[in-house]
């Protein structure tokens, strides 16, 4: 999985390449630690070229959004068709802000 900057302003725009997985789900989490270190508070996460998302993959989108909600937002773009079938199947649909 790769991990590209769309832009630094706000909100922070970054988008998830490739599979989101057991593997790769440790790599989101130290970014995503890296922003909330540096109160960055509005994220928006491009998922237009995130093909597959694991259980570990959600376990750090849901940590994510814990983190956001204490005054920031959070918000996943361009989800993949099958990558949105997981999140309806999980729930996360309900508590995520997805476009």
């Amino acid at each position: 999985m790769d991990i590209v900057v769309k832009d630094e302003g706000t909100p922070f725009v970054f988008a998830l390449e490739g599979r989101l997985d057991t593997n790769t789900s440790p790599q989101l989490e130290e970014y995503a630690g890296e922003l909330y270190a540096k109160n960055v508070s509005d994220i928006v996460v491009d998922m237009e070229k995130c093909e597959f998302v694991s259980s570990a993959g959600l376990r750090v989108i849901v940590a994510m959004q814990k983190r956001s909600t204490a005054g920031g937002s959070l918000v996943f773009r361009n989800v993949l068709p099958e990558v949105k079938d997981v999140f309806e199947m999980t729930g996360f649909d309900k508590i995520l802000t997805i476009e």
